[in-house]
This record gives structure tokens, sequence and C-alpha cells, in this order.
């Protein structure tokens, strides 16, 4: 760090010679305001993540160690940044990044906040961090990852899938998380009764609509092409386990992805062409049918009735 930082800062001085007109943002890749929060003097990391990003583009505001969550929130708006970034190596920290979370909630903030350190980890972000932030909230590994983070976040076509994918990510986490604290405690049949949902019908809100049909109507032959345009592909690669990375996550994106893209696209091909098989030898057909019938509780039972009489069920 202490060896790069010279070189860079010289060719920074020799552009602003060469051009000393020009915005100092202009040819920046983005701005990032950088800091260890308050109660951990470790900087290690944090200078390493400087030195990348500026290697690759970004500006970067490093306001150093200790540093308290106004001063960053402050900073973030004076340099105008596009991304905050916070470190910390000690337990402590992660309780501050919590709290610089939850203030940049009450500020109305939306900017990215990226962390990281060495007790910080993806499962923390996403049990004690994302609740307490609207915005995006992305736990980075190493410095290494720094940089195609900050370059996604940055990527304003992708920028909305990228977040979606690593939300979603962070909410299986935390359900995860949860669902092994449960302490499951079951109810007796009984108690269980006495939690029953019981509505009042006689309350307007809770009147039934009455359907245009009561019975058993049977939708025969089905337009073939209506029904391929309705079909959900994501469910069918899932269940050959392809699954593609952001920014190819989902159909038809899956098809640019490295890993799984070109078996994706075969199987994808394969498929078409019995469907195509289908249309033309009318080998399938398609019909529905389904039933609409009064029916009402009656313990733990449930019971259909054949028409409005309610006699048989």
């Amino acid at each position: 760090v202490a060896h790069l930082i010279p070189f860079m800062e010289e060719e920074k001085r020799l552009a602003k010679l060469a051009n000393p007109d020009a915005e100092e943002t202009s040819s920046h890749a983005g701005c990032m305001v950088l800091a260890t929060v308050k109660g951990d003097v470790h900087d290690i990391g944090k200078n390493i993540v400087a030195v990348v990003l500026g290697c690759n583009n970004f500006k970067v505001v490093d306001l150093g160690v200790m540093v308290p969550y106004e001063k960053i929130l402050d900073a973030a708006v004076e340099h105008k940044a596009d991304i905050i970034g916070l470190s910390g190596l000690i337990t402590p920290s992660l309780d501050e990044m919590v709290t610089v979370a939850k203030k940049m909630e009450e500020r109305n903030m939306k900017l990215p906040l990226l962390i990281g350190g060495a007790t910080t980890s993806k499962m923390h972000t996403a049990v004690k961090l994302t609740p307490q932030y609207s915005g995006p909230i992305i736990y980075v590994l190493d410095a290494s990852r720094s940089v195609p983070v900050c370059q996604s976040l940055m990527d304003k076509a992708n920028v909305d899938d990228f977040v979606q994918d690593i939300k979603d990510q962070y909410t299986e986490l935390r359900e995860e998380f949860y669902t092994n604290l449960e302490d499951r405690k079951y109810l007796t049949l009984e108690e269980a009764r006495k939690k029953a949902c019981v509505l009042d019908f006689s309350l307007p809100e809770n009147k039934p609509f009455v359907p245009n049909f009561v019975g058993t109507k049977v939708i025969d032959d089905f337009a073939f092409d209506d029904i391929l345009q309705a079909i959900d592909w994501n469910p069918f690669f899932q269940t050959w386990q392809l699954r593609g990375r952001y920014p190819n996550r989902g159909y038809p994106k899956i098809f640019k992805d490295e890993t799984v893209g070109e078996e994706a696209k075969k199987l994808f091909d394969d498929a078409q062409k019995m469907l195509a098989q289908f249309k033309e030898k009318k080998s399938l057909k398609m019909v529905a049918i389904l039933g609409i019938y009064p029916a009402n509780s009656q313990g733990d039972d449930i019971l259909v009735y054949k028409d409005e009489e309610r006699q048989e069920v």
C-alpha cells in the first residue's frame, strides 16, 4: 500500500497539470467514502481496498479509523459519494456497523453500504444489518472483491438485477438462520383447535362472493401457442440444477452464464423441439377441469356440497 500510493498520487498530479480545467470527478468510475468504524483502529484491509479501487479509477475518500457515524454520513453527502464502505476487525465493530445502517435509514439515504473486515460475514450482514436499512447492503469478502462489486453497483443497466440478487441471497440466509433458532413447541389438539380462525359471515366484509356458476366446468383443448407463452422456464432450469449467477440469473439471461449457459441453451433447445413435435403431431391435448361448490367447516372437517341447497355432501 505504502509503495503504490506515491505512484497513484503522482499520476493524478500529472493528469491535473495536463488538464487543469477538468472536473475532478469527471473521469472517475465512482466515488466511495471509506472508513473504519468508531472504536476500531485497524486499517490494513481498508487501505488495501482504497488502493485497489484507486487503481480501478474510483475516487476514494478515506476517513481513517475510529470514525463516528455522523462523520461518515456527512462526508458521503459532502463528496456526493456513490457508495459507503465500512471496515472493522473487532467484534464491537459489528454493533457500530448496525448503528451506521440505522442512521442511514433515519436520514432516508439510499446509497449502497459495503461491509468488510475480519469479524464480518455474509450471515451477520443478512441477519443484523439488512433489516436496519432499506438500501443495498453488501458483504465484501476481501479487497479483491471490492472492485467487481463497486463496478456492478455503478452499472446503471444491470444494478437493479445485481442488488435484487444480493437481497434474495440474504433473505434466504436470514430465513435459514431464524429457522434453525426456532424452539419448536407443539400444541395439543385441543389447544390448536382453540386457536382456529373464526369468521363472522354476517359482517359485510366477510360475505363470500357469489360465483358465476356452481358445479364442474371443463375447458377443452387449450390453444397450444397460448400455453407456450405462459411457461415459466425458471423452475425448468432449477429442476435440472442449472442456475446462472448475476448478471445472468434466470431465463433468458442464463444462456449467457459462463458456467451453465451452454448446457442451459442445449436443454432449452431440446425442450423447444419436443414442444414443436407435440404441436405438429397434435400428440398432446391440454384440458382443464375446475369445480366451484358451496362449502363450510364442521369441526376439523370441510364439507363440500353438491349445490346451494347444501343437502348432499
